[in-house]
């Protein structure tokens, strides 16, 4: 998910494809941040006296999907089990509002979706974001750099506020998992906290050792060959200060053609090495599934689907 160095002006991003007209209520976005905008945004002007929401919502969604190949539209709208609708009748629910509906379960009301010129239709299904309860803005990851660079993008919008991010080709229980952990987050007075659930694919994804005790994070493991634990991270929460980390890592990173992508596990351990506190909060009562292989999306579809869906 990457999008390069914007103007300094910010404008209304402009679809690709000539058919797609965006929502009427998503006007550009403004601000007096002093940080330049590495994006352009899209998102609706509360009105006065909307209550402050407890954080800021983040999701990446810019990514290739090249583990699900030969399938190319968007992996974030893939249909993973259904919900009611106003009529009591079960519509389908796409893969991305499962992480958008756990956000809005821990009080975050506006949430910025990171999105690549391939993703013009997660624009187009979510709009404004009214039918899930949220206030819903864009930024547009111009070329693939990795997830760090992408969440990066979001800085100029979220300078000194809590961030929630989670993962839109990914669903996660218990549903209150982010009141959960902003709870935590705030109880500990940290700068990252990582929201912890069990799995029995810890190879595959990031596991996080933690010291049972404090709950502070020791070690994040990215794909490991032999896993120290079996777990993994699924969402995350910080504060300004891990945000500030996050962007002068990547500005250390070497620049031009052939830069490799980062990694979030990266930024974690370069987190947890230079002593900022990072906690993890284990779930265990609580599940992950990550649909972004084809095995796992029909393991996903399969506990979340009725046999026999109601008309």
């Amino acid at each position: 998910m990457n999008t390069d160095k914007a103007d300094h002006n910010i404008t209304t991003t402009k679809p690709r494809t000539p058919e797609l007209t965006l929502p009427e209520k998503i006007q550009p976005l403004s601000t007096g941040s002093r940080h330049p905008p590495y994006g352009t945004v899209q998102t609706r002007v509360p009105s006065q006296g909307v209550r402050m929401a407890r954080a800021f919502g983040v999701v990446p969604a810019a990514g290739l999907g090249s583990r699900l190949w030969p399938y190319r539209a968007p992996k974030e709208l893939i249909q993973i089990g259904y919900q009611p609708d106003g009529d009591g009748r079960l519509a389908p629910r796409a893969a991305i509002d499962h992480i958008l509906h756990a956000l809005r379960g821990g009080g975050v009301e506006n949430v910025l979706v990171i999105v690549s010129p391939a993703k013009w239709e997660v624009l187009r299904y979510l709009g404004g974001g009214d039918q899930l309860g949220l206030a819903l803005g864009y930024l547009c990851q111009e070329e693939p750099r990795g997830m760090p660079h992408a969440l990066d993008l979001a800085r100029p919008f979220v300078a000194g506020s809590t961030v929630c991010m989670g993962m839109p080709d990914t669903i996660v229980t218990p549903s209150d998992c982010f009141a959960r952990l902003l709870d935590f987050h705030e109880a500990r007075d940290a700068d990252l906290s990582l929201g912890l659930f069990p799995t029995a694919q810890p190879e595959s994804l990031a596991p996080v050792v933690i010291d049972p005790a404090t709950h502070r994070a020791l070690a994040v493991v990215d794909k490991p060959a032999v896993a120290p634990v079996a777990n993994t991270w699924g969402i995350a929460v910080w504060s300004p200060a891990f945000t500030e980390l996050l962007h002068d890592f990547l500005a250390r990173l070497p620049r031009g053609t052939g830069r490799p992508e980062s990694l979030l596990s990266d930024v974690f351990n370069e987190a947890i090495g230079v002593g900022i506190r990072v906690f993890g909060l284990p779930f265990d009562d609580g599940e992950f599934l990550d649909i972004g292989t084809p095995a796992n999306l029909m393991r996903a579809r399969t506990l979340l689907e009725p046999a026999e869906p109601r008309p």
